[in-house]
């Protein structure tokens, strides 16, 4: 297994790749921006790695207590934590879960506090967002795949580091048996 401290490194080094990939694809710089940004969070903030407690877990500051629940709920290197697909879907679902809650939960507090107006506020917000979504399908779709990357690097990484230290120790087993046969 690579350290998070790998991890970080393969992320710094393809997001700049990521945003000339953007470029390249869509010669939209605000595109090629949403793509390099969400690849960078997903590498350093959103990996698969947030079922344990991790570099990317202790990022989250005050607010890692959010993955505990995650954390019991999907096993460490599962699909539904580091599968391509599966994984980063777990976690956006997971995620998106936690904000409506922490959304619902404000609403009903300061409805308690007699703050009444913050209900139709926030449906007006809720009714922009869902207007912007609507206008701006692409960015959403960018987005997606940034995120989608970066967990997908993160596991192919994972992936490597695993091959390469099989590999390695098939090789260093025969030489050992060798160097035992010379010494007797």
């Amino acid at each position: 297994m690579p350290s998070g401290k790998t991890h970080d490194q393969v992320t710094w080094w393809l997001t700049p790749l990521t945003g000339v990939l953007g470029w390249m694809l869509f010669y939209r710089l605000d595109l090629a921006l949403m793509l390099m940004l969400s690849f960078l969070f997903a590498g350093l903030m959103f990996s698969g790695d947030l079922d344990v407690k991790s570099v990317q877990y202790k990022r989250w500051g005050f607010l890692r207590w959010i993955w505990l629940p995650y954390q019991k709920w999907v096993p460490h290197r599962s699909p539904l934590s580091h599968g391509p697909v599966l994984g980063t879907l777990t976690r956006l679902v997971y995620f998106s879960v936690c904000l409506i809650l922490f959304a619902l939960l404000l609403d009903a507090v300061l409805n308690r506090l007699g703050q009444g107006q913050l209900l139709s506020q926030s449906q007006s917000a809720g009714q922009q967002l869902l207007k912007w979504i609507y206008l701006q399908p692409e960015a959403i779709g960018v987005m997606l795949a940034g995120l989608w990357l970066g967990a997908l690097s993160h596991t192919w990484t994972d992936e490597l580091v695993s091959a390469w230290k099989r590999w390695w120790r098939k090789r260093a087993k025969p030489r050992s048996k060798r160097n035992r046969a010379i010494k007797k």
